[in-house]
């Protein structure tokens, strides 16, 4: 099978926007192959978002013979989201970061698992909230203490992800991580806390906006979608 696709440096220019979840199957036997697509069902959905919307689950214990029980996680265990300045870059799905990361972590995070009530629809919706005082203040020709000359033109959300680090086509594979004494297992390799997901301006997602944070709270919300559509 042959797969085409482009470059990275010809995409470069286009909107990541979503991940279509889709696939195919196959039925053989004998001489016969028959091609197919497959549908899902909301059990799959509902397990995607609220794998990636759990930071932890207390009640499903496992119990490992030299470390006594510990917990399983998600991959919202020690999720966060940072600000950038950064207004003229692209982003593609080689980017390991900001371009121009305002490292200051919020102050609070509410996570939240939503589905439609025919199944069609769910969805991880994450609500960063940085408090007045917490971020600088960002405006163009800004030359204060604890001031960026510039304007907000990036967000990113950083959640517990695998490292990428597997051959394509790799058999069975069997990926997981020991987070830490007593704080669980997660079933990717290398699991770190990693950025999943960009928001910016460049892309077309917003006005590069400058912002007053000696002042002014920001919050930022983000959504995964999945969807029968």
């Amino acid at each position: 099978m042959k797969i085409k696709a482009k470059k990275i440096d010809e995409r470069i220019a286009e909107n990541y926007t979503k991940i279509k979840i889709g696939g195919t199957a196959e039925i053989i036997y004998g001489d016969h192959v028959i091609k197919c697509k497959n549908r899902f069902t909301r059990y799959l959905m509902s397990s995607i978002v609220v794998f990636i919307a759990n930071p932890k689950h207390h009640l499903g214990y496992i119990y490992l013979s030299d470390l006594g029980y510990t917990c399983a996680v998600g991959m919202a265990y020690g999720a966060t989201a940072r600000i950038g300045t950064d207004t003229s870059t692209y982003t593609s799905p080689d980017m390991s970061d900001l371009v121009s990361k305002v490292d200051k972590a919020p102050n609070s995070i509410t996570r939240r698992a939503i589905k439609e009530p025919d199944y069609t629809l769910y969805i991880a919706e994450f609500v960063f909230t940085w408090n007045s005082g917490t971020l600088p203040n960002i405006y163009e020709g800004a030359t204060g203490e604890n001031e960026i000359d510039g304007k907000v033109g990036e967000f990113g959300v950083y959640l517990r992800t695998d490292n990428d680090d597997w051959q394509t086509g790799v058999s069975n594979p069997s990926r997981g991580s020991f987070i830490g004494a007593n704080q669980g297992m997660i079933p990717l390799g290398g699991a770190d806390v990693r950025l999943a997901s960009r928001i910016a301006s460049r892309d077309g997602a917003f006005d590069p906006f400058e912002f007053y944070g000696s002042i002014d709270p920001l919050t930022f919300k983000w959504r995964f979608q999945v969807a029968i559509v």
